[in-house]
């Protein structure tokens, strides 16, 4: 089940289904953000080749961040949801995604 609220704020159950996480891939690990975070290129692992053996062999990876190496992940079951759920459900978010939008905005501002 998949938690979200309603127009009132009160927590609403929503049915859900597994599906193979995106961040992972099924994997459960994933290379640390910090090591490629920011994109690699041909020169990073020219420069140094223990890197590119290292980085390869998995020597950089930590448990998912969205799965917690459980490989899957709850999504919303679309098919089992009435109209109504759907629409709180996706207004719910859209409320969040504003809110972030507006922390994001402050951080730029330097508040």
């Amino acid at each position: 089940m998949i938690e979200s609220y309603d127009e009132f704020g009160a927590e609403v159950q929503l049915p859900s289904k597994k599906e193979i996480c995106p961040q992972c891939h099924g994997e459960g690990t994933h290379v640390n953000p910090s090591i490629d975070g920011n994109g690699l290129t041909y020169e990073d692992f020219d420069d140094d080749p223990d890197f590119y053996e290292d980085y390869y062999n998995g020597h950089y990876d930590v448990v998912c961040h969205t799965c917690n190496g459980h490989n899957v992940v709850d999504v919303l079951d679309e098919d089992k949801c009435t109209p109504e759920q759907i629409q709180a459900h996706f207004d719910h978010l859209k409320a969040l995604w504003e809110i972030e939008a507006c922390y994001e905005a402050e951080r730029r501002a330097g508040c």
